[in-house]
């Protein structure tokens, strides 16, 4: 064969090679981030004597609700599997379950538990979340026998923690206080375990954190049909159980307002509802915002009575939210870290109307954002709900909040623009001043005074061009604060995260990591859509806090000149 037709064959060969191998992997992520199958229902749960152990009458009883539904209780699962040599990890949290638990109020002691979960109503959670693929077929193929479609937990025997006792299972929860002699059923076998506890109680509530492990060959945990590929799976499934109880009314409201959702999600009347409410209530909060801004600026011109005089604004401040619970609010838990952040003086231009104003000198960072938006800093689930159904706090994401970008030192991403301006209220309410998103004039003028869009993009911005990529090829926002400041010191101005701005239309700004620079203006600017950013999202009615078909959009905080720390 000449050797002109052997070196096309090779090339033809490799680019064969090359084209399956971006086929498989395509094939592979489109398969990994399938849309969840919707949940099954729960079964109903009868629990007479708890554990059977019989209630007195001095004794407290308390229902175990989940975490998903605004309740108190929460089971997260953590599993490996081995593929070509390649260790991965996942964890999920179990979405339907329901319990008890019998406290002795005046000895302030657990008496006894009992907590049914509906194997397969699960989802992906925490860092690695499983795929929607693994949770799709573990339903498909019934991992668990389908005439045992719940597993029950129960609790008989609880005793202290004695002074020097360890625990026989090395990886037990730091600092167990209890060790719980229970029962665990599932796939119709029983067997006997100790679950050694955190266990923290009081005259009418219940808070316990627990860690312990099972086989999966023990209770014949596997996938029973199908295509198995050819993998070692791990024996061993850790279970995490977290519970804060109370006896609290607002859940028989909770399950009464899920029945009513649910009744009109099947008639469609719901998504009309929601859509029209939507609207209103952005406009209401647009104009809420713009008519707070304008009265703080008001108010600090009335009481100068002059205009604001920039030689009496420090040039930066450097601000922070407080996950320390400085404020002292017993609603509030101390998580032991303030998020601070940095903000620069924008001297405006009167030309235009735009007075002075700070801006942050990075986009907000999920360790600003995280443990709000998932009300890691609220002491009781209860009042969680009730922020949350007031529309105060956002509902938690229901997969991995950073789409796989990861958290540390990122920008948040992926929330819808109620999300950054709710967030934008409560640093205000913890600060005192003065605290939303910039306008589009605002931005405008930023862009405009710091030379337009620049020449050498990527030099200055995260784009399309130049960002990382994870396993997939799929393109990743970059760690902020990475990329030269501009004139006014901020960094990513362009690019990295595409940013929201206040504006009758909501929209965004900037340009993102997803896209080019040849696609990039000044002009750029893309418009919400609740529709189409949310089509795949699993649940009804669709999120109105983050979004899943599109995520590369975060917010930067920017300040009004009022109770500006340092200020003359």
């Amino acid at each position: 064969m000449p050797k002109k037709t052997t070196v096309l064959a090779a090339t033809a060969t490799v680019l064969s090679v090359v084209a399956l191998s971006v086929a498989v992997a395509a094939w592979i992520e489109a398969w990994m981030n399938q849309p969840l199958d919707e949940s099954p229902e729960a079964a109903p749960i009868e629990i007479g004597d708890i554990a059977g152990v019989v209630a007195r009458d001095s004794d407290i009883a308390i229902d175990l609700t989940p975490f998903d539904e605004g309740g108190n209780t929460q089971v997260i699962w953590r599993c490996g599997k081995v593929l070509a040599g390649s260790r991965s990890d996942y964890a999920g949290a179990w979405t339907h379950l329901g319990g008890r638990v019998l406290i002795d109020p005046t000895t302030r002691t657990l008496r006894a538990g009992e907590l049914h979960i509906t194997l397969a109503a699960m989802r992906g959670h925490g860092d690695h979340p499983a795929p929607n693929a693994m949770i799709n077929t573990v339903r498909s193929n019934q991992w668990f026998v389908p005439e045992h479609a719940n597993a029950v937990l129960t609790a008989f025997d609880v005793k202290a923690r004695t002074e020097g006792e360890n625990a026989a299972f090395d990886r037990a929860i730091a600092d167990w206080t209890h060790a719980l002699s229970c029962k665990l059923q599932l796939n119709g076998i029983e067997r006997d375990l100790t679950v050694y506890a955190r266990l923290e109680l009081g005259d009418r509530s219940l808070r316990l954190a627990a860690l312990f492990a099972i086989s999966r060959a023990e209770f014949e945990v596997k996938k029973r049909t199908g295509f198995e590929p050819p993998a070692e799976v791990d024996d061993e499934v850790l279970l995490e159980v977290k519970i804060h109880a109370t006896p609290d009314p607002l859940t028989v409201i909770a399950e009464l307002n899920r029945q009513l959702v649910a009744q009109q999600a099947t008639s469609g009347q719901l998504a009309d509802q929601v859509a029209t409410l939507t609207g209103r209530l952005d406009r209401i909060e647009t104009s809420h915002a713009e008519l707070q801004r304008e009265l703080r600026t008001i108010s600090s011109r009335a009481t100068t009575q002059t205009s604001i005089d920039l030689a009496s604004l420090p040039a930066r401040f450097t601000d922070r939210v407080d996950y320390k619970n400085e404020r002292g609010d017993k609603r509030m838990v101390d998580l032991g870290h303030a998020a601070e952040f940095e903000m620069v003086l924008i001297p405006g231009d009167p030309e235009r109307g735009i007075g002075p104003f700070y801006a942050q000198t990075t986009e907000v960072t999920w360790n600003m954002f995280r443990d709000w938006a998932y009300c890691s800093d609220i002491e009781d689930p209860s009042y969680a709900a009730e922020l949350q159904e007031t529309l105060l706090r956002p509902t938690p994401c229901y997969e991995d909040a950073s789409r796989g970008h990861g958290f540390d030192g990122r920008a948040v991403l992926g929330i819808s623009r109620r999300n950054a301006v709710t967030f934008c209220r409560h640093v205000s309410e913890l600060t005192g001043r003065s605290y939303r998103l910039w306008t589009d004039a605002e931005w405008r003028y930023v862009a405009d005074a710091t030379g337009g869009l620049p020449k050498d993009l990527h030099a200055v911005a995260w784009l399309s061009g130049n960002v990382g990529q994870d396993e997939w090829g799929e393109k990743l926002s970059m760690p902020v604060g990475k990329k030269p400041a501009n004139s006014f010191g901020l960094h990513d101005f362009w690019g990295n995260v595409a940013e929201w701005v206040m504006s009758d239309e909501q929209y965004i700004r900037g340009g993102s990591y997803l896209v080019t620079k040849d696609d990039l203006s000044i002009d750029w600017r893309e418009n919400e859509s609740q529709n189409i950013w949310n089509e795949t999202y699993p649940n009804l009615p669709k999120s109105l806090w983050w979004y899943r078909d599109r995520f590369d959009m975060g917010f930067r905080l920017v300040c009004d000149p009022v109770n500006i720390p340092e200020a003359k």
